[in-house]
């Protein structure tokens, strides 16, 4: 029988070579790999004390913190599957994944207590002192995080897990109600982080800067990518994204990798005096989450002029897809590159079958980084494969050369400021304002975020409203990223729509779009 790719295997590889390295950094504290291994052999035996086995799960619902870190490879080891919680969710879509997930324990910082003091009596599945929570704040239902580690063996937990098990469930927003849970299994993860080892030469001098939040599958890749390989994650805070701030960090830590998405590098690349710093220790850069304009890509070289450049597409049923080498990156504008190692890639028309060299379709992929289904939804699962092709629903074309370049998505989704955000979902919410008679959610452009989400409103006969009176509806009822940057108001005769009544967003949107350099 060959070796298990499980995850927390390859980071106990580097354990055993590099057992006082540093491995992780989150403000003061600098944790060597034997410390993280320690930690999360006490959180594996821990949680399994609380009588959960093999195969349960637990929600993690944390700003960014190095507690993150040992949790995953804590819940790895025991062969729990973690399901981590877009801590900007609203209280509702909280509820939702940890209930859909069957979690039976829940792991929060301190900061989220109140909102799941509103939704626990709802948490049957979740028994009393299955709650851990980081801080000092300790409800009485709940145990200190420290307290939970405090009490548990560091011991090697002897339980089976395989390649095939998973490692995670990623919640994505869907295109109707709530969010879809993508199950990622050990396998996955391993071979993902293995492409990007083939594609970027990390080695274990490396130290990454990790600013994307640790809900985010990306995070989840380019954790590992640095763990796998013995080098040293720092943890940038959660609470809003300082460039000035990251800019000290890659001076004063010697950062030789990031990944950022557009709306950052933009706010980077717009302070007058960051000249100053000194980011010569950069070796790579990877930008993802929304396509880079080409102004934004040449002053990002002009400033890291030692880092090499990547692109990359890819979603968390995906996994990485493709890569835009450093080399192309200006031969080739706009495309988001070839195909990974292990990867392959289809554009289908609607019948199934593969368009011409040039034409737009379906982009569909097959390889070992896959989900391996939605979470007990089936009929989701089944739309989402064709055989053993996976879609997120993008389209695509191609060039001679095999190149992939994006065209659009084809459920409309907005990404703004590397969030994915469905309009359907917001419309939903918009629908039931009482002076609202139609809307369409549309994706504008913005130079701080990329895609700016844009309320497009026809008030019911005689009613009259405000933009702020649009937006104020939405609190409570929708994460913050997902409401409306503004609204416009127009008559019911100027909202397009097909010969049935559907609203047609795309009409719409190339009236904000036109003369941009991307039209997404």
């Amino acid at each position: 029988m060959g070796v298990e790719l499980l995850v927390h295997r390859g980071i106990k590889l580097s354990v055993q070579k590099y057992p006082e390295k540093l491995a992780v950094i989150y403000k003061d504290k600098r944790i060597t790999y034997r410390e993280l291994d320690s930690r999360a052999n006490r959180i594996a035996n821990g949680i399994t004390a609380m009588g959960l086995m093999k195969g349960d799960k637990v929600g993690i619902l944390l700003y960014n913190c190095s507690e993150f870190v040992e949790i995953y490879y804590g819940m790895a080891k025991a062969g729990i599957i973690s399901v981590p919680i877009n801590f900007r969710l609203a209280v509702p879509e909280i509820e939702y994944i940890v209930r859909n997930s069957d979690s039976k324990a829940l792991i929060m910082g301190e900061d989220f207590i109140d909102k799941v003091d509103t939704i626990r009596p709802n948490l049957e599945m979740i028994e009393e002192r299955n709650y851990v929570v980081l801080g000092d704040r300790i409800p009485d239902y709940a145990i200190r995080y420290e307290d939970f580690l405090g009490k548990a063996s560091d011991i090697e937990p002897d339980v089976e897990v395989k390649e095939t098990d998973p490692y995670f469930i990623g919640y994505t927003s869907g295109t109707t109600g709530f969010p879809k849970g993508a199950v990622m299994p050990h396998r996955s993860i391993y071979n993902i982080v293995i492409s990007h080892l083939i594609g970027r030469g990390v080695s274990a001098d490396d130290k990454y800067l990790l600013i994307m939040p640790l809900f985010h599958s990306n995070s989840v890749w380019h954790g590992n990518l640095l763990l796998f390989i013995g080098g040293a994650v720092y943890i940038y805070p959660s609470g809003g994204f300082n460039p000035r701030e990251i800019l000290e960090i890659i001076q004063g830590e010697k950062i030789t990798c990031t990944n950022m998405v557009p709306t950052m590098s933009n706010l980077m690349l717009s302070l007058p005096d960051k000249d100053k710093y000194d980011v010569s220790s950069m070796q790579w850069l990877v930008s993802s989450s929304a396509p880079l304009l080409t102004k934004t890509k040449e002053d990002l070289f002009g400033f890291f002029k030692h880092s090499k450049l990547y692109e990359g597409y890819g979603s968390t049923e995906t996994g990485a897809v493709t890569s835009l080498s450093p080399e192309d990156q200006l031969r080739k504008i706009r495309s988001i590159g070839k195909p990974y190692f292990g990867q392959e890639v289809r554009l289908l028309d609607e019948n199934g079958n593969d368009v011409p060299i040039g034409e737009v379709g379906e982009l569909y992929s097959r390889g070992t980084t896959q989900m391996k289904e939605y979470y007990k939804d089936p009929e989701k699962t089944r739309n989402a494969f064709r055989g053993e092709w996976l879609s997120a629903g993008d389209m695509a074309s191609m060039d001679e050369e095999g190149y992939l370049y994006l065209v659009d998505r084809k459920q409309d989704m907005i990404i703004s400021g590397g969030e994915n955000v469905y309009p359907t979902e917001v419309e939903e919410v918009l629908s039931k304002h009482p002076k609202v008679h139609e809307i369409a959610v549309i994706g504008v452009p913005d130079d701080k975020w990329g895609e700016a989400l844009k309320a497009v409103v026809v008030l019911k006969p005689g009613e009259e409203a405000t933009q702020e009176e649009i937006i104020k509806f939405c609190e409570g009822k929708l994460a913050g990223y997902k409401k409306p940057k503004s609204v416009d108001f127009i008559p019911a005769s100027d909202m397009p729509k097909t010969p049935t009544g559907k609203i047609l967003r795309r009409p719409l949107k190339e009236i904000y779009w036109k003369g941009n350099e991307i039209k997404i």
